[in-house]
């Protein structure tokens, strides 16, 4: 939830600086969509319902958070700012969602 935080911040303030063209940032992009698949197939094998249901959801934040990374690659400069909040709105959201979840199933 804190690096949410911190994406929405630097989407909203503008205060960025890097270049979403370079090798790195698609790697970690791809990195997110695999983990993001990897995390969403696996929740299945957990038997309880709330726990897999966060798992769900942590998986399909992970491959729409990789998704919006790698359209940074195509898209205008003045998208970027709103792209890098939408993540972290994505992120803080699952967070809020995930402790709403846990917090009724104990």
């Amino acid at each position: 939830m804190l690096a949410g935080a911190l994406l929405l911040f630097v989407g909203l303030s503008g205060q960025y600086m890097f270049n979403a063209r370079r090798p790195s940032w698609l790697v970690l992009a791809a990195i997110l969509v695999f983990w993001g698949l990897r995390t969403w197939r696996r929740a299945r094998l957990i038997a309880v319902r709330n726990l897999r249901l966060a798992a769900q959801l942590g998986g399909a934040s992970l491959i729409l958070v990789g998704t919006i990374m790698l359209s940074l690659a195509w898209a205008r400069l003045g998208l970027v700012g709103p792209l890098l909040a939408t993540a972290g709105a994505v992120f803080v959201l699952r967070g809020l969602l995930t402790a709403a979840i846990l917090a009724v199933a104990s």
